[in-house]
This record gives C-alpha cells, sequence and structure tokens, in this order.
C-alpha cells in the first residue's frame, strides 16, 4: 500500500477509514518491535490552529473559539473521534485546562473605520466574522466612530442543523451593525448553493464597494471554497470593471498586497 500502485488501497483502508497507528498495530498482529523503536516512528501531534471568534474589546477576560467536533463512524461500527476537537468538547468548565499559544491573526480592520467590509465564513469560517463585527459594534456603539457597511456571507447545510450564531447575526441586524445577511443553506434546495454562487449574484454590488468605496474582504473557511471565491472576484472585476483576465488577477493581487483581500483557509 506504500507503492505507487497501491495508493487507491491504502486511500481505503487507511486514510477513508480513519486508521491511527495503534489500529494499524491491532490489525497487524505479527508487527513486533522494542518500544524505543515505536516511539522513534511516532511524530509529534502537530498544534491546531484556531482563529479567535470574539472581540478583546467585548471581551477583555476570555477567548472564543468556534470549534467542529470530528466524529466519523467507520465501516466497522466504530467511532473515529478527532483528537483535538473531542478533547475540547469534552473540557469541564472550572475544572480542565488547555496548553495554548497565541499567534498574531492575519485579519486586520480597516484604519479607516468607515470603509466597507465583505465578510465570507461558511460554516465555523464564521468565527473570525463574529469578532469583527462585534468589534466594528464596538467602534460604533462604544467609541463613538463612524463605521461603514459590514456585509456577511454565511452558508451551512441547513439552517435547522448548522446555523452558527443565528440569534446573534440577527440582532447585529437589528442594532444595524450588519447591514446585509446572505445566507447559502446548501441542502435545502436541489441544486447546491454556496456563497460564492451569492457573491457572484451580487456582482454589481460587489464591485461598488471595492471599487468606489474601498471595501475590504475577509474570507476564512476551507481552500475550496477560498479559491472558489477568488475566482468569483476575479470574474466579477474582469466583468465589470472592465478587465482582461490577466488584469483582474493582478487587481485581485493588488488588494492582497494592500491588505485589503485576507484569507485564512484550512484544506
Amino acid at each position: 500500500m506504500s507503492s505507487k500502485e497501491g495508493k487507491a488501497e491504502y486511500r481505503e483502508k487507511i486514510l477513508d477509514d480513519h486508521v491511527g497507528l495503534v489500529d494499524l498495530l491491532k490489525r497487524c498482529p505479527s508487527i513486533k518491535m522494542p518500544l524505543e523503536h515505536l516511539l522513534s516512528y511516532c511524530s509529534l501531534l502537530p498544534p491546531r490552529f484556531y482563529t479567535i471568534s470574539s472581540s478583546s474589546s467585548v471581551y477583555p477576560d476570555s477567548v472564543h473559539l468556534t470549534v467542529a467536533v470530528t466524529k466519523y463512524e467507520r465501516k466497522d461500527n466504530s467511532v473515529f473521534n478527532g483528537v483535538c476537537s473531542t478533547h475540547i468538547a469534552n473540557c469541564k468548565p472550572g475544572t480542565s485546562t488547555l496548553r495554548v499559544f497565541n499567534r498574531p491573526s492575519t485579519f486586520r480592520l480597516p484604519k479607516d473605520t468607515t470603509r466597507p467590509i465583505i465578510l465570507i465564513g461558511p460554516g465555523t469560517g464564521i468565527a473570525p466574522m463574529r469578532a469583527l463585527l462585534q468589534e466594528r459594534s464596538y467602534q460604533r456603539t462604544k467609541l463613538g466612530k463612524e463605521v461603514g457597511p459590514n456585509i456577511l456571507y454565511f452558508g451551512c447545510k441547513k439552517a435547522s442543523q448548522d446555523y452558527l450564531y443565528e440569534s446573534e447575526l440577527k440582532a447585529f441586524q437589528e442594532a444595524g451593525d450588519l447591514a446585509k445577511l446572505y445566507l447559502a443553506f446548501s441542502r435545502e434546495q436541489e441544486e447546491k448553493v454556496y456563497v460564492q454562487h451569492l457573491l457572484s449574484k451580487n456582482a454589481e454590488e460587489s464591485w461598488k464597494l471595492v471599487s468606489d468605496d474601498g471595501a475590504y474582504l475577509y474570507v476564512c473557511g476551507g481552500v475550496k471554497m477560498g479559491h472558489a471565491v477568488s475566482e468569483v472576484l476575479e470574474a466579477i472585476f474582469a466583468s465589470r470593471g472592465n478587465m482582461s483576465v490577466e488584469s483582474a488577477k493582478a487587481y485581485l493581487s493588488k488588494l492582497t498586497d494592500e491588505g485589503r483581500y485576507v484569507q485564512e483557509l484550512w484544506s
């Protein structure tokens, strides 16, 4: 299975079935080795990175995370539980501890608070968008600043299943902190609808916000979604800005260099 020819079998029997080292040793009892040899093959668990989903201005003494618990049922009816997400979910308030570290986020709100922001965060990608909305609300209500419109694109499978922070988003709308909320519930109609489809549908609005009003764009979520959003934006720039394909790509690259187009993606 470690050969090129066994790649498909490896995916089917190991990757798709979420077989870890312990499971592998149980399935292959003929494998025998000294403990020190086994440990030398065990790589260190990599850290898990989560984008903070709360504003430090609004919650100065706590940090909020938005975590999807990884859980799959294997073919033999056993259950595979994600290491980090399961550990976090099982922590008990007041008694459990977590080892954490902090690194700077790539998301930075515009210094000019009057600039519009376009937030694209389906699923748990809503995490930084929630924090940015809280911060913009704080700037407006507590600091008395003039704040530009905030536009959010959020998507999930079903509203009844994983519409994260639904009540908070509605509260942001009612307070005037969320100018527009575009929702893509992909499994609630025959043809799947994702955030990039809604962005494409709102091409004229998006182009005006970016070209005329100097909007900042923030994207958080899976790599596939992030690439699709970039392609849609390039198409919008090309069609609405009367640009060539190459010029549209260069324009998006320029926004990235200026910190006006920021993506945090995971595979």
